[in-house]
C-alpha cells in the first residue's frame, strides 16, 4: 500500500512502502522501518520543539492530569480492536500497543465512524494543498491513567516511539462539579415590560464606528437566513426572554447545567440571534438557525467540534468562543485552542470540508507570532483555515489593552460596551437571569456568582465576527445564489472595514461587503425595523436618467426570468407601489406603516427592476422590513 507519514506541523512526505504478509515481505518491512526512521531523523529539530510545546501545554491549569490525546503516525492504520491497538494495513504497532495497554484507551473522536472519518479525511486533502493537510482524525486516541504520575510516564514513553507523532493532555473547558437548576420555559417577556435597547448596540453603526449591520440587515439574507450556526461552549442558561433559540430543543448531546460559564454562552448567542422584536435587543443574523453544543458532554472540545461540524452544511458557521489557558508566563496567558494538535486537525478537516470555523484569539495580550508558540500561528507554516478574531478596545480600533495579537488574525470586533443578555447590569427584574441584560459586554457584574471567571474569558470580538460572517453567507446565498468559499469570506474580512494600527486585522463592514459581493446593488432601506405607526424610506439606485418600477410582497418566492438575478418575491399578492424616476441616478419612496398591532412581528419583502437606457432591466437585490 501507499503509506503517508507527516511530519507534525503538517509537512506531507510520500513513501512508496510495500507491506505484506508474505514472507517475502521481509525487504518491504526493512524498508519501512528504515524509512520511518530516516523521516524521525529528518524532523528531529521540529518534534523536539513540539514534545516541548506538549510538555508546556500539559503543565496547563486547564488539563486534565491523568488524560492523553495521542495521535498515532499517518499511514499506521492504526485502530482500536476489542481494546487493542491493531493496525489495519499490517504496520507494526507492538511497541505503541504494549504503552496503550497500560491504559485505558478508546478513540478521541467518536462523532463518526472510522469510515465515515476516512471520507472526511480524503475531502479534505483533496480540497487542501499538499503542504497544509489535516491529520487523519482516526489516528487520534484517548488514554486514561489511574494517576497523574502513571500518565506523566506515558506521556514521556509515548513521545520516545517514532510510531506516535503527538501527545499532549487533554484539554477541559471548566472545573468538574458545577450545578445548578434550570428553569422552567417562560412567555415571550416575562414581566415587568422590558424596554428596547437596540439604540444602545453601537456595533450596528455605519463603519468605522460598528460593522454597519442596521444598513445590511435590510437586504433579505442578511438576518442569516438559510445558514445554520454550531456553537461550541460548556453553558447557557436556557429560556431568556430574547434570545428563543437557546432552548433545550436547539442542544445536540446533553444538556450541561448551567454555572459559573452560563452566562458567556447566553451572551454570545445573544449577540448572534437575539431575537427581533419590540425589546431587549437583536443579533446580528437572528434569523439564522442555531444549534447548541456542549463540549463538556459531547467527548472535549475536538470531539464535539467535529459532531458539530457532521450536522452542519457546507458554508454553515461554526463558532467556538472558547480559550486555552496555557499558564507559562502566568494566570492571564490565554491562547487560541488550535495550539493543541487534536484541536488543530479537527479544525483543518472540518474547513478542508466546506464549513466556516470562527474563533477567539484569545485574551493573554500575547504576540501570536511569539517563537514560544513554534509557529502554531504562523499560517504559513500551518493553516487550520479558521477565522480567528480579537477584540478592540470598544468604539476605538485600537487592541483592548488584552486582546491577542498577530499576523494570523484575521478580523476584529468591540471588546467592551457591547449590548448582551444573560449578564445583568442594564436590565435586571427581580435577580431573574432570564430577563438579564448588560451594556458593558464584558459582564463585569458582581451580581451573579461565576462572572468572575466570565470577566477573564468573555472579552473578545468572536461572537461579533461569527454574527457578520453568518449574515455575510445568508445574503449571498440570497442574493447571488450561492454560499461564498473559506476562501472568499477570509479576502472579505482582509479587504473591507477600517483596519488597526495594532495586528488584529480589520473591523469588518458588513455593509461594504454586500456591496463588493454585487449582494448590495440598487436596493436600500433607511432601517431594517420600523415601529407601526411610523415611515420608512426605500432608496433605488442606477444610472441617471433611469426609472425603477418598486414592488413588494408579503413572502418570499424564487423565479427566475432570465436576468441578472431572481426574482424574490412570492407571485401571490405581489403589489407594485411605485414608479419612480431617476433623473440623477438616485430615488426614494417613503412607505407610511398603519398603527395596526396586528402588523407587529411582519416582513415587507422589495425589490425593484431598474429600466434603463440601450441595457436591460436591472433586478436590484431585495430588501426585507420588519414592523414592530
Amino acid at each position: 500500500m501507499a503509506s503517508r507519514l507527516r511530519r507534525d506541523c503538517g509537512e506531507v512526505i510520500d513513501c512508496s512502502v510495500t507491506v505484506s504478509r508474505h514472507p517475502s515481505s521481509l525487504f518491504a518491512a526493512v524498508l519501512a522501518l528504515v524509512t520511518a526512521s530516516v523521516v524521525a531523523v529528518a524532523q528531529a529539530p521540529d518534534r523536539v520543539a513540539e514534545r516541548q510545546l506538549a510538555t508546556i501545554i500539559s503543565r496547563s491549569p486547564q488539563a486534565w492530569s491523568n488524560r492523553l490525546c495521542v495521535k498515532l503516525r499517518e499511514g499506521s492504520g492504526a485502530e482500536l480492536r476489542d481494546g487493542r491497538l491493531r493496525s489495519r494495513v499490517g504496520v507494526d504497532l507492538a511497541a505503541p500497543a504494549a504503552l496503550f495497554a497500560t491504559a485505558a484507551a478508546e478513540p478521541l473522536f467518536t462523532a463518526l465512524s472510522r469510515d465515515e472519518l476516512d471520507v472526511w479525511h480524503r475531502r479534505a486533502c483533496a480540497n487542501l494543498p499538499p503542504h497544509n493537510r489535516p491529520g487523519h482524525l482516526g489516528l487520534w486516541f484517548r488514554l486514561v491513567t489511574p494517576t497523574t504520575e502513571q500518565a506523566d510516564w506515558l506521556f514521556e514513553r509515548l513521545w520516545d516511539d517514532p510510531m506516535v507523532e503527538h501527545v499532549v493532555k487533554e484539554p477541559r473547558g471548566a472545573p468538574a462539579g458545577m450545578t445548578a437548576a434550570i428553569g422552567p420555559p417562560l412567555p415571550t417577556d416575562i414581566p415587568p415590560p422590558t424596554p428596547l435597547f437596540t439604540s444602545l448596540q453601537m456595533t450596528f453603526e455605519p463603519a468605522p464606528l460598528g460593522h454597519s449591520v442596521w444598513a445590511a440587515q435590510g437586504i433579505l439574507g442578511a438576518r442569516g437566513q438559510g445558514i445554520g450556526v454550531e456553537m461550541v461552549e460548556m453553558q447557557w442558561h436556557l429560556d431568556h426572554e430574547d434570545v428563543s433559540q437557546c432552548v433545550a430543543a436547539n442542544f445536540v448531546g446533553s444538556i450541561p447545567a448551567p454555572a459559573g460559564q452560563a452566562p458567556h454562552g447566553t451572551a454570545g448567542t445573544s449577540i448572534v440571534s437575539a431575537d427581533r422584536n419590540e425589546y431587549g435587543l437583536t443579533g446580528i443574523a437572528d434569523e439564522s438557525a442555531m444549534r447548541f453544543y456542549s463540549e463538556t458532554t459531547n467527548g472535549g472540545i475536538p470531539n464535539t467540534l467535529l459532531m458539530a461540524a457532521n450536522n452542519a452544511q457546507q458554508g454553515d458557521v461554526l463558532m467556538l468562543v472558547m480559550m486555552y489557558l496555557l499558564g507559562q508566563i502566568g494566570a492571564t496567558d490565554w491562547v487560541p485552542f488550535e495550539l493543541l494538535q487534536p484541536v488543530f486537525d479537527a479544525t483543518l478537516t472540518i474547513t478542508g470540508n466546506g464549513r466556516l470555523v470562527v474563533v477567539a484569539s484569545g485574551n493573554g495580550d500575547n504576540s501570536l507570532d511569539d517563537p514560544r508558540f513554534v509557529r502554531r500561528f504562523d499560517r504559513t507554516f500551518r493553516d487550520s483555515g479558521a477565522i480567528f478574531v480579537s477584540a478592540s478596545a470598544g468604539s476605538a480600533l485600537s487592541k483592548a489593552t488584552y486582546a491577542n495579537y498577530g499576523s494570523r488574525v484575521d478580523a476584529h470586533s468591540w471588546g467592551e460596551d457591547v449590548c448582551i443578555c444573560g449578564v445583568p447590569g442594564l436590565f435586571y427584574p427581580n435577580n431573574d437571569i432570564r430577563q438579564a441584560y448588560s451594556a458593558n459586554g464584558t459582564g463585569t457584574s458582581s451580581a451573579t456568582p461565576g462572572v468572575a471567571g466570565l470577566v477573564i474569558e468573555d472579552r473578545d470580538g468572536s461572537p461579533g465576527v461569527a454574527g457578520v460572517v453568518t449574515a455575510l453567507q445568508g445574503a449571498a446565498l440570497q442574493q447571488i445564489d450561492r454560499r461564498l468559499s473559506n476562501t472568499e469570506v477570509l479576502q472579505l474580512l482582509h479587504s473591507h472595514g477600517p483596519i488597526s494600527p495594532d495586528s488584529i486585522g480589520r473591523r469588518p463592514d458588513l455593509q461594504a461587503m454586500l456591496q463588493a459581493l454585487g449582494a448590495a446593488d440598487g436596493l436600500a432601506l433607511s432601517h431594517p425595523d420600523v415601529a407601526i405607526g411610523g415611515s420608512e424610506s426605500v432608496l433605488l439606485d442606477g444610472p441617471p436618467g433611469a426609472a425603477g418600477f418598486l414592488f413588494a410582497s408579503f413572502a418570499t418566492g424564487s423565479l427566475d426570468l432570465g436576468f441578472n438575478r431572481k426574482i424574490h418575491l412570492s407571485q401571490l399578492g405581489l403589489l407594485t407601489i411605485g414608479f419612480l424616476p431617476m433623473p440623477t441616478g438616485s430615488a426614494s419612496f417613503q412607505i407610511d406603516v398603519p398603527n395596526d398591532i396586528s402588523l407587529r412581528g411582519l416582513s415587507l419583502y422589495l425589490q425593484a427592476g431598474i429600466l434603463q437606457a440601450a441595457a436591460p432591466v436591472h433586478v436590484t437585490n431585495s430588501g426585507q422590513l420588519t414592523f414592530y
